[in-house]
């Protein structure tokens, strides 16, 4: 099997000699001895080759050592058929890593619920009343809440425009959040729910401690859908999922 690497940006032989027993290969020991290249962990890779995730100037990069053990490149792999061979790995191993506590404050979070509260899968949602995907996510997932097995959270964020926090808060302090958040999104782009004139400071505060756990769970924009998967492990899909993602999440 054939494979080649794209975008490279470091290519260094393996010249410098580490003074202990290396812990990775001498190319990548250079790396972050001249560069300040971070390993974070390892990736997947073809037979022969060694792969890890690492950290250069605040970005993850794929690094792959080959065979020879003499160079290491940073850059995306494939195979001779053009797949990708570093997306994907680097996508898994790049996520945030969650655990009862992620869902323990998420529960504890300011959310809107639709759906079933019997519902056997509950699917946190962090949304932002301008955000158009999180319209579009709204739109997709009604028809599967509407068989009963899952309740959507709607953990409510103001980080899009202007009119975010004051339209938020008049969906929190409305006597109906969900019917208001309905009646919002079932007009989105001529919303019925007009933005408040002015916020309280405790429902600013809490769309103020929701953007923290956003930022704590290392969401970067909405939608961001957090749910646990079929093992039970919390997962979390970034924009607006793929169909067959959407079934995953929220049932088909």
């Amino acid at each position: 099997m054939k494979f080649h690497l794209l975008g490279l940006a470091l290519l260094l032989s393996a010249c410098a000699q580490a003074q202990d027993a290396p812990k990775y290969p001498a190319p990548v020991q250079a790396l972050q001895q001249k560069v300040g290249l971070e390993i974070k962990g390892s990736l997947p890779a073809p037979d022969g080759y060694r792969a890890y995730l690492a950290s250069y100037r605040g970005h993850l990069v794929p690094l792959y050592v080959p065979p020879d053990g003499k160079h290491a490149f940073v850059g995306e792999m494939f195979d001779e058929n053009g797949h990708d061979l570093t997306q994907a790995p680097m996508a898994e191993a790049s996520r945030p890593v969650f655990d009862a506590g992620t869902w323990n404050s998420l529960e504890k979070s300011t959310w809107i619920a639709e759906g079933s509260p019997k519902a056997s899968r509950i699917v946190y949602v962090f949304n932002d009343t301008e955000c158009p995907y999180c319209h579009h996510l709204w739109a997709a997932i009604q028809p599967k809440l509407a068989k009963g097995d899952v309740q959507v959270r709607y953990v409510m964020v103001a980080v899009i425009a202007p009119k975010s926090e004051p339209r938020a808060a008049a969906v929190l302090d409305a006597s109906d959040p969900a019917a208001t958040l309905r009646q919002h999104e079932q007009h989105f782009g001529n919303s019925p729910v007009q933005p408040l004139a002015k916020v309280s400071a405790a429902t600013a505060k809490k769309l103020d401690d929701n953007a923290a756990l956003m930022d704590q769970l290392g969401v970067t924009g909405t939608p961001a859908v957090i749910y646990k998967d079929a093992d039970g492990k919390i997962r979390m899909a970034d924009g607006m999922p793929p169909p067959d993602m959407l079934d995953a999440i929220f049932g088909k």
